[in-house]
């Protein structure tokens, strides 16, 4: 009975400090706005400590006794966006407000991403359990002042940026709250885990829109035109994984991964609900209750850990993240009946896109008030990494890696910038006492990067899609921190 007890309160304190770490938001690191990094070198889909609820929940059977593991990532970014003159709908604009639409944008940013989570053994040998919180999608980002237009009384707007027509101050996150079960069928070496996830949702964002999705800043009569648009919407979804490690002939020498981790809502995507606030041109302020609808990918990772030697450890590890399913935001409002965004020639929309956006014939369009196309593809990325042991106590690791991009140069804007990019690690983990564990790591990921080319398309698609042109020159930079105490009974 002593031992039921105490493991409940450690559950309990486990659970605790999960909801505490909750509060803190995330930020983009692989492809798309994918934010895992939880566990710096340590997470991969054959980890086994308590990040394997989100990699692979198989790697829970792998631990023994009670976890309690908090982490931290702490991300720092730098991104600019360069917008050229040529980006720039009218003469008009350019004459009446230079550098107010053309020019370039920056911004730094630094925010913590958490992940919290508690596993346990139950006190035997085969199931185990484990529960999490943690935000695996999302990103925030605030851009720098224009200080040119600092007080201006004649362009107030452009005091935001020339990239305020797609993000003046936004975050679209996803948290998950997430319950595992694991078996250690230990006579085959085999490993199996499952995983439910309550999955909580949101998006918000400002940015600067006028209703015929131009840039300008002046109407025909030369009255301001620039106006203003947020969204603040969110919901809850549901999700579920399923992973299996194979010890390869139980010699603790191999160690083989994969895992499968479900769309948010499995299938048909998503649907979030808040309101659309609107001051455009001379109309007076406007608040619509609207639902934002869009699809999450699915993740499918593999992996592989080698210890030649007791002192070495090699570990290649990847995912395939199916970002193709995010072809679209729709924002519908929520007072309209039959409401539906389903424009004809989806699959045309890249190749020809001066012919999409608009209602058509056999189009199944009702109460649209704003259309973002996405038309992402699907990424992934690939990791190496290698742990060699000074001390017992003591593991020191390095790592490097490769991640696609997800977003074509068509649809590209400073709202969701996304570039291939390389990650370098280094870091080590001290086992301080029998039950305290710290780990820390440095991870710098380079972006490549990208020039649009005049191939952007958000300004050639038919209203509502068209949107002012997001041509221009993207950088990025992250230097992430990750640190995570493991505390074991």
């Amino acid at each position: 009975m002593g031992r039921i007890t105490s493991t409940g309160i450690k559950w309990g304190l486990g659970l605790a400090v999960a909801a505490t770490a909750g509060l803190w938001s995330s930020t983009a690191a692989a492809s798309g706005f994918s934010a895992a990094r939880f566990g710096g070198e340590h997470g991969h889909p054959t980890t086994d400590n308590a990040t394997a609820i989100y990699y692979n929940p198989a790697g829970i059977a792998l631990s023994k006794g009670t976890h309690i593991f908090i982490d931290a990532t702490t991300a720092l970014r730098w991104a600019s966006y360069n917008r050229p003159s040529s980006a720039v709908n009218s003469m008009m604009s350019l004459d009446a407000g230079p550098g107010a639409n053309d020019g370039k944008a920056t911004l730094f940013n630094g925010i913590v991403a958490p992940f919290a989570g508690v596993t346990s053994d139950f006190g035997t040998d085969f199931i185990y359990g484990g529960l999490g919180i943690y935000f695996p999608f999302g990103g925030s980002a605030v851009w720098d002042k224009n200080p040119a237009y600092n007080g201006s009384d004649t362009l107030p707007g452009a005091v935001d940026g020339v990239q305020r027509w797609y993000s003046i101050d936004g975050t679209i996150r996803s948290m998950y709250i997430t319950g595992a079960l694991a078996f250690n069928i230990r006579k085959i070496g085999l490993s199996l885990g499952v995983t439910g996830s309550a999955i909580r949702s949101e998006v918000v964002t400002i940015r600067a829109r006028n209703t015929d999705g131009s840039d300008d800043l002046l109407d025909p009569t030369g009255g301001l035109k620039e106006g203003r648009s947020y969204v603040d919407v969110n919901g809850w979804q549901g999700g579920f994984s399923l992973g299996a490690i194979y010890n390869v002939l139980k010699k603790d020498k191999v160690w083989i991964g994969a895992s499968y981790t479900s769309q948010p809502n499995i299938v048909g995507g998503m649907t979030l609900s808040g309101d659309l606030n609107n001051t455009l041109g001379i109309a007076d302020p406007s608040t619509t209750p609207v639902e934002l609808t869009q699809t999450l990918p699915e993740i499918v990772r593999l992996g592989v850990r080698y210890r030649p030697i007791p002192k070495v450890e090699l570990r290649l590890f990847g995912d395939y993240t199916r970002w193709s399913v995010f072809d679209k935001q729709c924002v519908l409002d929520a007072n309209v009946d039959g409401r539906s965004c389903e424009f004809d020639g989806e699959d045309n929309a890249l190749d020809d896109p001066s012919t999409y956006g608009a209602d058509g014939p056999d189009d199944n369009v009702v109460g649209v008030a704003q259309h973002l196309p996405r038309y992402w593809r699907d990424g992934g990325g690939v990791r190496v990494g290698a742990s060699y042991w000074f001390l017992p106590q003591l593991e020191t690791y390095i790592g490097a890696g490769y991640d696609s991009s997800a977003v074509p140069v068509e649809t590209l804007d400073p709202a969701l910038i996304d570039m291939n990019k390389i990650s370098v690690s280094l870091g080590a983990r001290w086992q301080v006492v029998k039950h305290l564990a710290l780990s820390l790591t440095s991870t710098e990921l380079f972006f490549f990067t990208v020039d649009t080319d005049g191939d952007n398309a958000l300004n050639e698609f038919q209203p509502p899609t068209r949107q002012p042109s997001a041509e221009g020159e993207y950088k990025q930079f992250f230097q992430l921190f990750n640190f995570y105490v493991d505390v074991n009974f």
